[in-house]
């Protein structure tokens, strides 16, 4: 629901109330009347009630989501900065700074920049705040070896902060704080993960660059601006070790109020802004920069999920409409009295009026609570996947947003009441002869009824010439639908058979939708096109249905009839059905339409986890990567220590790659687009090579990915860019894009264009390179920069020698990566190299991207709920209206069973139609859905949720067949005398 939408409902309701009341209070009548059905009938008061909050639970979920996601990602983004807001670092050093920061000299002697005392005291003195906490550390990637367990990290981070330092709070497993009080020189304390990496223990002695130190502690979190892989020492044992007396790297800024500013109006950016500037310093809004972040991520993920919970949010308006068409249709009679008596139309409609907006108002708010706390369960399970691996996981806290519970509020009051008041219209209009007859109200031609379908059929038509005028397939289908529907409608009254016109119509329409909207224009946003089918193939199936509804009829009596305890009941329940197919049309509706939307989260779920099934697609082919973390001096030539090491079998690494990577700007030539930071990798011979990711367009006259990555490799000018670079509609399924997008070249062409080029800027802003782009790498390519050349193509942007920094490692065996990556990790230790297996990242990466998924099939299962209750609604109104006709068939001779038999198998046929429809459908439309995925990446693959199925299927049944069990043990409970009396 758009921002305008929302406003519009939200200020709407309340002036819609308020005159409803001030109209109520001139009925009292009414008022009476409405109030007391309600209290006549509890049991079904209830089941309304509820029926009417689950419908409000779906838009206050949606609604909601985004207030609960909020507070959640914002817990998430400042998770590793403990009570830190802001910092300070001399440039080159501290937080966020990369490898080429870290050693700008050549001279392996020169040390990394650094703030004195006086520094410090010039940050006190310039923020000039009470309030305001500035606290001194020292953060530097050492060597920490564990020799009694042969274990060690290169480049563990080990944090310096004074004892007494209030910004370092470290808490235990069970949540206690570890006092620092005590820390002498020769402690240090782990964290939990490198103490699990190390085998380290309280007790044990750990060698800390050459420095022996005995382990006090273990601690989960509290150290600020750490990895989890970390170590506290005092600040002076630190320095000492590192030949640094009173210098730190990092100056934490702790403010006395809660960061509510944007970043441009951070103290550091403003009261520190020329001091930083004059030093040359850096100075950085870490809280209000992660508060931004954690906005973004938001709105990005609240819009995902409302843009797929729409079709669940369509069944929750369905089930209103049915609970009116129940409440309408029970009162039928007793409307006919009361116009009898001479109660004008619109006194009888406000009577109806009345009544629904006491149930909008309860139901609203039941809905509104139980939907924020679906939100707020659904944002702790996404933000716990969806968190930096690198971070430790924080406890979050979710606030109570009164405006967004509010306004979530109002439009579930404003929905329900307004479809009571378009019904309680249409139920002031009752025949009041058939009425009080208890019959069928005598039809009516409408003289209306030609004209409107000439006019939806027209409106359809011109959509369709401005479709393909504009080529967008989403007003080329839509016209079409419109088209076919308002011709289907419209033959039947030229004499054309009525099941032939509205069957083809409807066949007609599924195909439309079913068949890849590309063939149509421009799809735009997948998401859109994507709800738009939804709920076209769900009206077209449904249609198709009740057409043809007296043929399933007569299959299941051709199929169930000869049992003999179905004989007499099989007819009976589907005849009801078939004559009131509005309704059962509309219930059929909702199961398939939240059915065919969770088949088809399915189905791109299995399709996108089909590439991560193999890590080696998602890393180029390799399985270890290694990254020089030492703070100065050169990286060391890999290949030759790993020959020289006697721990690694260099028979065992069947490729070696690495590459170097600077982060810098580059803009597209040609273009009056702005530059964007991107991150540019220098790729040796080894891993241009080796690597094996597909390079899915590419410039002409080269055929293959081997020839792109060769090309590359020969020609120092050119370049290989990311599909994040290319802009694509079906981006919203698989991930986001990059800052620079590339003007003039489509995800959908079959080849670039052959002046596509990047101007890339020198890391020092002094030169620009142009590189000439030759290939596009799909989305898979996850451990790839998003401009990738070649080593001589990197040494022209930077101007010097190109150095690879990071490495990819490729074992001969598969089975052997676990020993492999030991035996290296061990061997390039005492050289500042880390190591990491990457198959343990990219299946953290899957069930990332596999929870986000599964969690919106888990919201839309709400959907479910609300279908089976629906089912309910529908099970009792046909008691009710149906009390007569059970009373004949008790009096002759019907048992108890026979009767809960035939309303259980109405209740089931209706299940089954609407889980076969929906599945159908999925089926139908799933492969031109994956094929959609294609663009984006090349290695998904069509797969069958098996488990998906299995799990809507079984679910839908067991929650259906409960609700249609109860309702049929309340149907054989009616006893016959009052019901052919017509009591109740």
């Amino acid at each position: 629901m758009n921002d305008a939408i929302t406003l519009a409902v939200a200020v709407a309701s309340p002036l819609a109330l308020i005159a409803l009341v001030a109209l109520s209070a001139r009925g009292r009548l009414s008022v009476r009347i409405a109030a007391r059905n309600v209290w006549r009938r509890p049991g079904q008061t209830v089941l309304v009630a509820m029926g009417l909050s689950l419908a409000a639970l779906l838009f206050s979920a949606s609604f909601t989501l985004e207030s609960a996601l909020h507070q959640a990602m914002r817990a998430q983004q400042t998770a590793d900065l403990g009570g830190v807001d802001a910092v300070v670092t001399p440039d080159g050093s501290g937080v966020g700074d990369d490898e080429d920061d870290r050693r700008d000299s050549d001279d392996p002697d020169d040390e990394p920049p650094m703030l004195e005392r006086d520094d410090v005291r010039a940050i006190e003195e310039a923020l000039d705040d009470p309030d305001t906490t500035v606290s001194s550390l020292l953060t530097l990637r050492l060597p920490v070896a564990h020799e009694r367990a042969d274990r060690g990290d290169p480049g563990l981070t080990v944090l310096g902060a004074a004892n007494t330092d209030g910004a370092i709070q470290l808490v235990d497993g069970d949540g206690e704080e570890i006092a620092r009080d005590g820390l002498s020189e020769n402690d240090v304390l782990l964290s939990s993960e490198a103490s699990r990496e190390l085998r380290a223990e309280r007790g044990d002695t750990v060698e800390v660059a050459g420095r022996q130190a005995r382990v006090v502690g273990v601690y989960e979190a509290g150290a600020p601006l750490t990895p989890p892989e970390s170590a506290v020492v005092p600040l002076s044992a630190l320095q000492r070790t590192a030949d640094l007396n009173g210098r730190v790297n990092t100056v934490t800024i702790s403010y006395g109020e809660e960061v509510t500013w944007e970043e441009d109006e951070d103290p550091v950016r403003t009261d520190l802004s020329s001091l930083v500037e004059d030093n040359g310093w850096k100075a950085e809004p870490l809280r209000a920069s992660a508060h931004d972040s954690a906005d973004r991520l938001t709105t990005d993920l609240a819009t995902l999920f409302l843009l797929f919970s729409q079709l669940s949010m369509v069944a929750g308006v369905l089930l209103i409409v049915l609970v009116v068409m129940m409440l309408a249709g029970e009162r039928r009679q007793e409307f006919g009295v009361l116009r009898a008596m001479g109660m004008k139309r619109a006194r009888l409609g406000l009577v109806l009026t009345v009544e629904g907006l006491g149930y909008a108002v309860l139901a609203s708010a039941a809905g509104t609570a139980a939907g924020w706390f679906a939100g707020a369960a659904a944002s702790r399970v996404l933000s716990d996947r969806v968190a930096d691996p690198a971070m430790p996981a924080p406890a979050l806290e979710f606030g109570f947003d009164p405006v967004a519970m509010a306004t979530a509020y109002l439009i579930g009051v404003g929905v329900i009441t307004v479809v009571f008041t378009f019904a309680a219209v249409r139920a002031s209009k009752v025949d009041i002869v058939s009425a009080l007859r208890g019959s069928e109200a005598p039809s009516r031609r409408r003289w209306w009824s030609v004209p409107l379908l000439v006019l939806i059929l027209l409106l359809g038509l011109a959509t369709v010439a401005l479709g393909v005028q504009n080529g967008t397939a989403t007003e080329t289908l839509t016209g079409l639908t419109l088209a076919v529907g308002g011709l289907g409608a419209l033959l039947p009254r030229l004499r054309v058979p009525r099941r032939l016109a509205h069957s083809l119509c409807a066949a007609v329409i599924i195909v439309l939708w079913s068949v890849p909207g590309e063939l149509f224009g421009d799809t735009g946003s997948g998401i859109t096109l994507f709800f738009l089918a939804g709920m076209a193939l769900v009206a077209a199936g449904v249609w198709l249905f009740v057409a043809n509804s007296d043929l399933v009829q007569r299959f299941l009596r051709r199929v169930l009839g000869p049992l003999p305890s179905m004989t007499s009941v099989v007819p009976i329940s589907v005849a009801y059905s078939v004559r009131n197919r509005v309704q059962a049309g509309m219930t059929i509706a909702m199961l398939s339409i939240v059915v065919l939307t969770i088949t088809l989260s399915g189905f791109v779920t299995a399709a996108v986890n089909q590439v991560y099934s193999d890590h080696r697609s998602v890393t180029g082919g390799f399985d270890v990567r290694a990254e020089w973390v030492a703070a100065q001096g050169e990286p060391p030539a890999l290949r030759q220590v790993l020959e020289e090491s006697p721990r690694v079998d260099t028979a065992k690494v069947a490729r070696l790659g690495g590459y170097e990577e600077i982060t810098t700007e580059a803009r597209q030539v040609d273009t009056d687009a702005d530059a964007e930071e991107v991150r540019v990798w220098g790729a040796d011979d080894d891993y241009l090579l080796g690597n094996r990711y597909p390079v899915f367009l590419r410039a002409d006259g080269l055929d293959t990915s081997e020839e792109v990555w060769d090309e590359l490799r020969r020609s120092p000018n050119t370049a290989v860019v990311s599909a994040a670079m290319i802009p694509s509609d079906s981006a919203a399924f698989v991930g986001g894009g990059s800052d620079l997008e590339l003007e003039g070249v489509d995800i959908l062409d079959d080849s670039l264009p052959a002046n596509l080029r990047l101007e890339v800027t020198e890391p020092d802003g002094e030169s620009t390179t142009t590189l000439r782009v030759i290939g596009v790498v799909d989305r898979s390519a996850e451990y790839l920069g998003d401009v990738v050349t070649s080593s001589e193509g990197m040494s022209r942007v930077t101007g010097e020698d190109s150095v690879p920094g990071n490495w990819f490692i490729r074992a001969q065996d598969r089975d052997e990566v676990g020993k492999l990556e030991v035996a290296v990790q061990r061997a390039l230790m005492e050289h500042g190299v880390a190591t990491a297996p990457m198959q343990e990242e990219v299946e953290f990466r899957a069930s990332s991207n596999g929870v986000v998924q599964w969690l919106l099939m888990a919201f839309m299962g709400f959907g479910l709920v609300v279908g089976c209750a629906a089912l309910g609604v529908v099970s009792i109104r046909s008691i009710s209206e149906r009390r007569n006709q059970i009373g004949v068939l008790r009096a002759i001779g019907m048992q108890i069973s026979g009767v809960r038999r035939l309303f259980l198998i109405e209740s089931l046929v209706i299940t089954v139609s609407g889980i076969a429809l929906g599945v159908g459908l999925g089926f139908a439309v799933s492969p031109g859905l994956v094929d959609s995925l294609r663009v984006d990446l090349p290695g998904v693959v069509y797969t069958v949720p098996v488990s998906v199925l299995v799990g809507v299927v079984g679910v839908t049944l067991v929650f259906s067949t409960v609700v249609s069990v109860l309702t049929s043990r309340r149907a054989g409970e009616v006893p016959p005398a009052e019901a052919l009396r017509g009591q109740s």
